[in-house]
């Protein structure tokens, strides 16, 4: 990583860009905190120095990528400009949902090792209404997201949907989440 920043910061950089792609690649249990040190270029005991634990670096992972998501949901004008911003980081970034379906399927619990996620707080606000129903609108998007990058084409193949043009069955199933979405904000409202 020639471009990375010099010193401490420089250094947790390279190790939190490393451990996000072993550990997506892999999953949390099966990355050595060598492997990660060897990946980003780093000296193994520099991790303990300046992160802590595999734990405390996953946290660090998590953490990281919830907040540059958060910084691009910012100035977004709605819940469904949010929505769709998230969906298109999700497009750009399949690393994510593998390292929180790994990070979930190893028993890792996400109040410990994620908490309550900046990038979600960020369309929460986007709602300008945190009620219990657009809430929950919100998780059936994220799950609807997170669920399309892993679980997508099989979806597709197990609907007999599999010979239509992947963009289109996209767009029409965040149509159909975003519908919820607004629909919950419209009841909340009235």
């Amino acid at each position: 990583m020639a471009d990375r920043q010099p010193g401490r910061e420089g250094a947790i950089q390279a190790l939190v860009h490393a451990a996000r792609e072993l550990f997506a690649e892999r999953g949390p249990a099966a990355v050595s905190l060598r492997d990660i040190a060897r990946r980003a270029g780093v000296n193994h005991g520099l991790i303990h120095h300046y992160i802590g634990s595999r734990d405390d670096l996953l946290r660090l992972v998590f953490t990281t990528s919830t907040e540059a998501a958060r910084e691009q949901l910012t100035d977004a004008t709605d819940a469904l400009d949010a929505l769709a911003r998230l969906r298109q980081i999700s497009a750009r970034d399949d690393d994510y949902a593998r390292l929180l379906a790994w990070a979930l399927l190893e028993g890792h619990d996400p109040a410990v090792f994620h908490g309550r996620s900046s990038a979600l707080d960020a369309v929460v606000a986007a709602a300008s209404d945190d009620s219990r129903d657009v809430r929950l609108a919100l998780a059936v998007d994220i799950v609807h997201t997170l669920g399309w990058k892993l679980f997508g084409s099989y979806a597709l193949n197990a609907a007999g949907l599999d010979d239509e043009d992947p963009d289109t069955i996209r767009r029409d199933a965040a149509a159909l989440v975003d519908g919820l979405v607004a629909r919950a904000a419209t009841e909340v409202r009235a």
